[in-house]
């Protein structure tokens, strides 16, 4: 679990942290000043140099890469994330990012706006059939809820992190003699055996009585824990409230048709030819050629003119003009079908222009076009009403009314969203958190019950009038609401110890020799499964993504004839593993696993240098966690257990 979540952090020159999108910050240089307000909303979790990060960007982040983790593991839950780590982790990235952030910017580290673009285009979600599309663009920001001001921002401190910490890993190696001992290692091959001890197997405990269901209810009260909720009300401000208003007229539509007749095939087209001298002797002696009967290609050809260089293609006068300049345009679009231009001055030196074809009109009757004309009005005017109600609305906030009487003006219907966990649950009627789908729920934790309403864009486009009502402190379910569940959870650790106590006592007489089959068969249990692996396939599968079970992970670390215990996962019981043979691997019979090994090598020491440069920054910027503001952020997400693990 979290397992790309922690490959994400052990290198810091990736380009995003598991889909996270970090917004550039930029840090102040006057240390004279205040300290900067909390970014994200709340109180601060750290300090970077005189700027602060807020517990609502960190919450935001969090719930951001919980939703990633997700793809891997759905059951995943915010408490067991926090956890096991990841909110930690999480962190770990954002303040690497911005205290690299911060040194670029002093450093006048420079990032160009081809860069950003260049960026942009290579966004696989951007793509469509591998080339950039603007729709697929569009689409993305609106299922990350970016602007794309927001990503351009990222995407250059992201430059600027690459330029920063890319020369401090170039040109490590590692040696031969170094990689074959590790080479060796993974060629390794064990022979063990695997004994279940099932928690089932063993007798139902007796009943506890209220004083001890009480003290295992107040040891596990993680486990009980609901995490912070919020509740809020919304109103989103639909377009489709305001469409009478945005319907053009038909002088507007018709407006638009003669202003734009590019759009509609109302502008003459040429098909063009042309050549470029650098002097007008040699442009005139070109023409005159020409025109007294020589094929234009073979004129041009001789004067070392390639097919592409004198392709123009089927233009128009505006854009012929764009690519050399108006007087060329204006020859080429004067001269009759088949002429050649005499020569003009163009940017470039002289050009020479043959007309191939003059290609007929063909307009777009204003009948045809009208419906995507009023589309493109329609669009273009909700937009402008859009950005005019939402600041009449800020206006009305800004001045205390309260959202109930501004949605009434507006003609906005009110939703009351029940409390609600960061990570979008919910407690039903049986007391049991379930999911629930809020789209606003990362928002509504970045607000505060005293920011009083506001209006946040849900998506591109997309207003909603927004205001935190109740914030509930993490709390433990009373155990007269879960009596049942804290019972079976008791039944279930007590049987789990009983399991534990005969897995150790099956582990040490193993360990002296005993057999561990026939020790099995002397308590009950099923016969012990025998496992041959190899370090190999394992590292593969672990860097393929896939789960190692717990007992394979521990037949790797037990030394041949002992035996050791580790838990079956869900508390269902407990693992016997016995290494019963070694064979050590020789590297000498896998060349190319050496050189795979000497260059995994070399790119984990040019990661953990860029790391250890990393953590210098850091140091150089002044990056102070605020430990009090860390455990309140925890304490919402995870509940007041948040530091305890997982019963």
């Amino acid at each position: 679990m979290l397992q790309s979540l922690r490959k994400g952090v052990t290198s810091w020159v990736g380009l995003l942290l598991l889909g996270i999108v970090v917004v550039a910050m930029v840090v102040t240089l006057f240390y004279g000043q205040a300290p900067a307000p909390p970014r994200g909303g709340g109180r601060a979790v750290a300090t970077v140099g005189r700027t602060s990060v807020g517990e609502g960007e960190l919450v935001r982040l969090a719930n951001t890469a919980l939703e990633a983790e997700r793809q891997r593991r759905p059951e995943l839950t915010m408490p067991q994330f926090v956890r096991l780590g990841g909110l930690d982790l999480v962190l770990d990235q954002l303040l690497v990012a911005r205290a690299i952030d911060a040194f670029a910017e002093r450093a006048g580290v420079p990032v160009g706006r081809r860069l950003v673009d260049g960026e942009i285009a290579s966004l696989p979600a951007a793509q469509v059939g591998g080339r950039f599309d603007d729709n697929a663009f569009r689409r993305f920001l609106q299922q990350q809820q970016l602007s794309e001001a927001e990503i351009r921002d990222s995407l250059a401190s992201d430059l600027r992190r690459r330029a920063i910490l890319t020369p401090a890993a170039i040109g490590l190696s590692a040696p031969v003699s170094l990689a074959e001992p590790f080479a060796g290692l993974l060629l390794e091959q064990r022979l063990g055996l695997i004994q279940a001890v099932p928690s089932a197997f063993m007798p139902e405990p007796r009943l506890p009585d209220e004083a001890t269901l009480g003290r295992f209810h107040a040891e596990t009260r993680a486990s009980w824990t609901v995490p912070e909720r919020r509740a809020w009300r919304e109103a989103p401000i639909e377009p489709a409230t305001f469409v009478a208003e945005v319907q053009p007229t038909e002088a507007e539509v018709e407006a638009y048709y003669r202003a734009n007749p590019a759009e509609f095939g109302g502008v003459p087209l040429r098909d063009l030819v042309q050549v470029v001298f650098p002097t007008q002797e040699a442009a005139q002696a070109f023409a005159v050629q020409v025109r007294s009967g020589v094929p234009f290609a073979e004129a041009a050809a001789a004067a070392g003119f390639q097919p592409a260089d004198t392709a123009v293609g089927r233009v128009s006068e505006l854009g012929f003009a764009d690519q050399t300049n108006a007087a060329v345009a204006r020859a080429a679009f004067a001269a009759a079908a088949g002429a050649v231009t005499d020569p003009i001055r163009g940017p470039l030196g002289w050009h020479v222009v043959k007309v191939e074809e003059i290609l007929p009109l063909k307009p777009i009757p204003l009948a045809a076009a009208h419906a995507t004309i009023a589309a493109k009005l329609m669009a273009a005017k909700t937009e402008k009403l859009l950005a005019e109600r939402v600041a009449a609305i800020e206006d009305r906030f800004a001045a205390g009314e309260p959202l109930g009487e501004v949605a009434r003006a507006f003609g906005l219907e009110v939703r009351e969203v029940p409390p609600t966990t960061a990570d979008g649950q919910r407690l039903d009627a049986k007391r049991v958190l379930v999911p629930a789908t809020e789209p606003l729920v990362s928002r509504a934790f970045a607000a505060d019950v005293a920011d009083g309403p506001m209006v946040v864009e849900a998506q591109k486009g997309r207003f909603v009038l927004l205001e935190v009502t109740e914030v509930i402190p993490p709390a433990p379910l009373p155990l007269a609401e879960i009596r049942d569940r804290v019972l079976a959870a008791w039944q279930m650790k007590a049987r789990s110890d009983a399991a534990r106590a005969v897995a150790d006592a099956l582990a040490a007489e193993a360990g002296r020799g005993g057999d561990l089959a026939a020790l099995a068969r002397a308590r009950g249990l099923p016969a012990p499964q025998p496992l041959r692996v190899r370090r190999l396939e394992l590292t593969q599968m672990a860097a393929g993504g896939s789960p190692i079970p717990p007992p394979v992970l521990l037949l790797l670390n037990v030394p041949q004839g002992e035996a050791r215990v580790v838990a079956a996962p869900g508390g269902q019981g407990w693992f016997v593993v016995k290494t019963v043979e070694t064979r050590k691997g020789d590297a000498a019979e896998a060349g190319k696993l050496v050189e795979s090994v000497r260059q995994g090598m070399a790119r984990d020491a040019a990661n953990e240098l860029a790391e250890t440069f990393a953590r210098a920054i850091q140091r150089e910027v002044r990056v102070v966690r605020q430990p009090a503001g860390i455990a309140a952020v925890k304490r919402r997400l995870a509940g007041g257990g948040a530091e305890a693990p997982a019963p």
